[in-house]
């Protein structure tokens, strides 16, 4: 019989496994690369901070629609997010923050990367569709600790 820490890794490298399978066979030798070199050339803050500043110019390049609640602009993302096969968000406001939690991005696979570096793209993304739907400038996006679920990331929206 089992235990509950072989299902849980069981269940992480199925859900790697299946990420994986979403990267186009055209992109994927190239994207291993690339991310290996860039790992090879820059501390693992320094590949975050790049990722965080592509996730900013892909939200430019891909604003969303205008939203009047916080449920409109969660379903604007996650229509971006469908079209591409990268997941789905959900947002909720929880007092003093708001939390945005990303699911089934294939990013970290994709790139061979922990969540911690790959979620800089998805805090960029994120932090420059929630300024440009109004969030005062006063507020700051970061990745937070997470429930540990596999392929999932969490972002607060608070006052530093």
């Amino acid at each position: 019989m089992s235990n509950g820490s072989e299902v849980e890794t069981d269940s992480t490298d199925l859900l790697r496994h299946l990420a994986l399978e979403r990267v186009s066979p055209q992109w994927a030798v190239f994207l291993d690369l690339l991310s290996a070199e860039l790992q090879a050339q820059l501390t693992a803050a320094e590949y975050r901070q790049l990722l965080r500043r592509l996730g900013s110019r892909f939200a430019e390049t891909v604003p969303l629609g205008p939203c009047a609640d916080l449920a409109e602009l969660a379903g604007e993302a996650n229509r971006v997010w469908q079209r591409m096969q990268w997941g789905f968000v959900a947002m909720l406001d929880v007092g003093q923050s708001l939390r945005v939690t990303h699911r089934a991005s294939p990013l970290p696979a994709a790139l061979q990367l922990d969540a911690d570096v790959a979620g800089g793209f998805l805090e960029g993304v994120y932090a420059t569709w929630l300024s440009a739907a109004g969030s005062p400038q006063t507020l700051t996006l970061s990745q937070v600790e997470g429930s540990g679920a596999p392929m999932e990331m969490v972002f607060e929206l608070s006052a530093p």
